[in-house]
């Protein structure tokens, strides 16, 4: 009996030391650049005066660990009024990204975004959001991923449902 338990407790150690080896992070760990393109969908305050948003973003993942990545993230995105006029932003935000398995991912970033029209104004952004990350290559993926935004700002917050689709290298 001691030997069968003795037998178990071995496996189960060695089980759990090669698992420890085994990563379902993406391949491989290095910084990597971003571009996106997106499309988001407003709500909130202002979702009554615009139909869609449209904008292209690119971004830089830094490794902290195996799974976790600190991002950057700056671009610009156009909302199209129900009254054609359209507002264009900057955004400009920082954040985490975690690699749940090597290919699906959260993400949350903070930032602000910056009104090129006259009065268009600034607002705080917080974007937490899921993605999935594809490999193509060794070293480039495609992402596809939801996020949702919200600009708080004075006189009113825009809130977004934004879809992206990018390349990453």
């Amino acid at each position: 009996m001691k030997r069968i338990v003795i037998g178990l407790l071995f496996g189960f150690i060695v089980q759990e030391s090669i698992a420890q080896q085994t990563s379902n992070t993406p391949y491989p760990v290095r910084p990597r650049v971003n571009m996106d393109l997106e499309v988001s969908f407003p709500g909130g305050t202002y979702g009554d005066l615009f139909d869609i948003g449209f904008g292209g973003s690119g971004g830089l993942d830094i490794p902290v660990t195996r799974a976790l990545y600190a991002t950057g993230t700056a671009g610009v995105t156009s909302f199209y009024r129900k009254d054609s006029e359209t507002r264009t932003f900057i955004p400009m935000k920082v954040g985490a990204k975690y690699y749940i398995t090597r290919m699906i991912y959260g993400q949350a970033e903070i930032g602000t975004s910056v009104g090129v029209q006259q009065g268009a104004g600034t607002a705080f952004i917080f974007a937490p959001g899921v993605g999935l990350s594809y490999p193509m290559t060794e070293r480039s993926s495609v992402n596809a991923g939801f996020r949702y935004e919200s600009w708080a700002r004075d006189g009113g917050n825009i809130e977004q449902l934004a879809i992206k689709i990018g390349y990453q290298f």
